[in-house]
This record gives C-alpha cells, sequence and structure tokens, in this order.
C-alpha cells in the first residue's frame, strides 16, 4: 500500500473509531446495555428493558437515533474504503475483495431499517406486543453477524498479509 492510498484507510478507520466511540459514549450509562435491546425478539422482554432504563434512559436512546443515522454513512464507507484502498486482497481474489466490500454498505441498510423500526415502536404505545419487536431484532441479528463477517474476513487478511511481510523479511 503507498502512501496516497494509506491516508484514506487510516482517515476513515480513525472517522469510524471516533464516530463508534461517540455512540458508546452516548449510550454508555445504559443498563441492560442496547446490545439486549437489539437483539430482544420477545416484546415483554424489550418493554421491560426500556422501564429497565428508566425516562434518562430511555431519552438517551431517543436522543442517539439522530447521530447513529450519520453514523450508518461512516461505517458504510470506512468498510468501502478498507476493502478497495486497503492493499489487502491480491488481483486473484477480487471476487472475495468485492463481496467484503459490500459487507458493511449492507449492514448499514439493517442498521437504518433497524433504526426506523425503533423510533416507530417508541412513537407507538408503550408496551404493545407488535411484530415490529422481532423484525427490528432480525435486523440487528442481520447487521451485526454481516459486521462480524467483515471483520473476520478483514483479520484474515491482515494477518495473512502481516504473514507475508514476515516471511519477506526473512
Amino acid at each position: 500500500m503507498n502512501v496516497s492510498s494509506r491516508r484514506p484507510v487510516v482517515l476513515a478507520v480513525l472517522v469510524f473509531a471516533l464516530s463508534q466511540g461517540y455512540l458508546v459514549q452516548l449510550l454508555q450509562q445504559l443498563r441492560p446495555n442496547i446490545l439486549f435491546l437489539q437483539f430482544t425478539f420477545d416484546p415483554a422482554r424489550y418493554w421491560a428493558i426500556l422501564a429497565a432504563w428508566g425516562s434518562d434512559g430511555e431519552r438517551a436512546y431517543r436522543e442517539h437515533f439522530a447521530y447513529d443515522f450519520f453514523h450508518v454513512l461512516i461505517y458504510a464507507a470506512c468498510g468501502r474504503i478498507v476493502v478497495t484502498r486497503g492493499a489487502l486482497f491480491a488481483p486473484e481474489a477480487c471476487r472475495l475483495a468485492s463481496i467484503t466490500a459490500w459487507l458493511l454498505p449492507l449492514a448499514a441498510l439493517f442498521d437504518f431499517a433497524e433504526n426506523l423500526l425503533q423510533l416507530h415502536l417508541l412513537a407507538g404505545p408503550v408496551g404493545a406486543s407488535s411484530l415490529v419487536i422481532p423484525l427490528s431484532a432480525l435486523c440487528s441479528a442481520l447487521k451485526w453477524g454481516l459486521a462480524a463477517g467483515f471483520a473476520g474476513v478483514i483479520g484474515w487478511r491482515v494477518a495473512r498479509k502481516w504473514t507475508q511481510i514476515g516471511r519477506l523479511s526473512r
């Protein structure tokens, strides 16, 4: 990777890390944490988590969406930049690179849908048994699965690159 392609990768990863850190800071006080809510398919459990957060926690959760809609664009772009500019894929791995480049943008679409569903739930009657709750949890599971897949492929490619660099330096 040359300097001209390294800069956008480093910048994209830095912006993503700062953005993710900001979201964590916005929601760090929630107990149980937000992941429990995101993976809750059961309406009774969903409303129990919101009740456990109390009015301050629910307000923080509602307010985080204003930034989270922006964050999905950040991590979608970061994923594309890391794959297309990171020099992690050899030319013969172009199919894997192409698939990997779309994992985070696809995750962002599921995240966007999850956010819209959550806002719909928060606007509706509290305690309602709605199919929107498991649908939102499904979107979340798909989002996190795609993100984990991306992290796995990129981690594997970085490890291979480091192994190759180590062999070349001997």
